[in-house]
């Protein structure tokens, strides 16, 4: 018997053709790709849902925001219409005293009343210095609005 050496076999070298077989997969691997692609599904869903719950929460936080925005607006608006209303008053009731205290005024009502007349000396000015402070208190705020504002206030 002749040993033969395929080492030296050039025709293992040599270009062919690939001798592929399609597997078939089996009941297992069948029943894995199902599973599997439910997995899949069913986490695409919940990434979805979880997409869309974040948009609606997002867009109801917006909403939230210009309402208060506009409550805060509209109370602006008020405040500062109260506010040139006090001042105007004020301007009145300052030109009422000054022409209350006018020594005219002031010695029309010695004469009136038989009291002796008002020297220059006698009239004494006295103005307050410090403005009057208003202090509105502040309302008391539940659990559930502190929990809110607390939320709002994280995200802003």
């Amino acid at each position: 018997m002749a040993h033969v050496s395929t080492a030296y076999d050039l025709e293992l070298f040599s270009d062919r053709k690939p001798h592929l077989v399609e597997m078939k997969n089996t009941k297992k691997a069948e029943e894995d790709s199902r599973r599997r692609a439910h997995r899949q599904s069913v986490l695409n869903l919940l990434i979805y849902l979880a997409i869309a719950a974040a948009a609606v929460v997002l867009v109801g936080y917006f909403i939230t925001c210009r309402v208060r925005l506009t409550e805060q607006n509209k109370l602006l608006a008020e405040r500062q219409a109260y506010l040139s209303e006090l001042e105007s008053e004020s301007v009145r009731l300052k030109s009422e005293v000054a022409g209350k205290t006018s020594a005219e005024q002031v010695n029309a009502y010695v004469q009136e009343n038989g009291l002796y007349p008002v020297n220059s000396n006698q009239i004494y000015y006295v103005e307050a210095t410090d403005e009057d402070q208003v202090i509105i208190p502040q309302k008391e705020v539940g659990w559930l609005e502190r929990t809110w504002n607390a939320i709002a206030d994280f995200f802003s």
